[in-house]
């Protein structure tokens, strides 16, 4: 079996595209290596979005860490992962931002502002986990 420690740093949004109506959300992550996970999307459901990304990023990594062998130890080729910080935590915070930046999304909206003036306020929009 082979350990991988897991600290997520920060996410952000990388971009915003609002004739799609869409953002392009930035996960970095350690796995041992500075990794980023970039997902474009609308955000509809912060809670579902955010246990999908988490399932990618558990298979990710799992796919680069697994080696394949010939020993004959069902648990030679496993790969535990283990978490810096509480999962559930992570996520709830993950999902707060998301809802906050949807929020961000809604309230520029409301207030009509410019295209440009919306992308100030939405891009780089960041939490560190």
């Amino acid at each position: 079996m082979k350990p991988v420690d897991i600290l997520f740093k920060k996410i952000e949004i990388a971009d915003y595209y609002s004739q799609l109506d869409q953002v392009k959300i930035r996960i970095l992550f350690n796995d041992g290596k500075d990794k980023a996970l970039e997902k474009q999307l609308t955000i509809t459901s912060p809670a579902e979005h955010v246990s999908a990304w988490m399932a990618e990023i558990r298979q990710k990594i799992k796919d680069q860490h697994s080696t394949r062998s010939l020993d004959d130890d069902p648990l030679a080729g496993a790969v535990t992962l283990r978490f810096s910080q509480e999962t559930d935590l992570i996520e709830e915070k993950m999902a707060r931002f998301l809802a906050s930046a949807n929020e961000r999304i809604r309230s520029g909206k409301l207030a009509k502002l410019s295209y440009w003036d919306m992308e100030k306020k939405i891009k780089g929009f960041m939490t560190t986990l």
